[in-house]
């Protein structure tokens, strides 16, 4: 008869993490790689080559992280740290992938599946200064949502769940960021405008970041609800009171982004779709690296 497995060690957990966040940085060297030709191409036709320069740094960055060569706090945190940086630097690698924005295409299929046109339609039939206002604060949670469970579990040094999140994470925003290079889709706020929601100071903040710090070309699929998905999956894995948090959020977040007009109805189909799959996707990574070590 077998007996109970062994509860594992703070030094195999360690290890662990040592060993996911290596393929998290793997993840994201192969695309720092890979949008270095749009990036470039961006500089070589607009003369900036500060865009380039800054690739470049975050790409040695990684590199120097994979090889273990920062200091071990900045090590782990390079890849969520990186994150926005590659959403900023979508306004180069998608002008310089020289793709055609695809809003037409999107806006058909919102048609065929959504006819009710919801991100122009929603927040006029439940105009509630009450839900807009909780609504927005779920969109503008997304934040939150990315580095809150991260920290808690760096801090608390559960440094295997630590090492999954931010697998998971890189797996998605990569996934995402890369898709808007080849199919870039600006969405309805670009085209019509904010919706016609009622105003409030959450509203009204949203819409204003969103005008200063958003990239164009980043509707399909939503990487807000991508992402908000894979950090609920793995927050319900790792601390369940907290990962229902983060499900009611995710689920306000992705009715908001609608009711808004940040996106499309189908823009945030998309982004469950792609979420679901880049949280597979690291799941198996994860994995596969467990039933190797189990086999040795």
């Amino acid at each position: 008869m077998s007996g109970p497995l062994p509860t594992p060690s703070p030094a195999h957990d360690l290890a662990e993490k040592d060993r996911l966040l290596r393929i998290a940085l793997l993840v994201l060297i192969a695309y720092l790689a890979m949008m270095l030709v749009p990036v470039a191409r961006f500089a070589f036709q607009t003369g900036s080559w500060s865009p380039l320069a800054t690739h470049a740094a975050a790409l040695v960055l990684a590199v120097l992280a994979r090889s273990g060569r920062l200091p071990d706090a900045l090590r782990d945190w390079t890849p969520l740290l990186l994150g926005p940086l590659l959403y900023v630097e979508l306004r180069w690698s998608i002008p310089g992938a020289g793709r055609p924005h695809a809003d037409a295409l999107v806006a058909m299929w919102e048609s065929r599946v959504f006819p009710s046109d919801p991100s122009r339609t929603l927040a006029g039939a439940w105009p509630s200064v009450v839900l807009s206002e909780m609504l927005h604060a779920a969109y503008v949670s997304y934040y939150a949502l990315m580095y809150v469970p991260p920290v808690l579990l760096w801090l608390r040094r559960r440094h295997r769940e630590f090492g999954a999140t931010v697998l998971a994470l890189v797996v998605v925003y990569t996934l995402c960021f890369g898709i808007y290079t080849l199919f870039p889709v600006d969405g309805p706020r670009f085209l019509h405008g904010p919706a016609s929601a009622p105003h409030g100071p959450v509203r009204n903040f949203v819409v204003a970041l969103l005008e200063s710090g958003s990239s164009r070309g980043t509707a399909f699929p939503s990487s807000h609800v991508a992402a908000s998905l894979v950090a609920a999956v793995c927050a319900l894995r790792f601390s369940r009171r907290l990962g229902w948090v983060v499900a009611v959020l995710a689920g306000g977040l992705a009715v908001g982004a609608v009711y808004g007009g940040y996106h499309y109805a189908i823009d945030i189909v998309a982004g469950g779709v792609t979420g679901a799959l880049a949280a597979a996707v690291a799941y198996g990574l994860e994995r596969r690296r467990a039933r190797r070590r189990a086999d040795v």
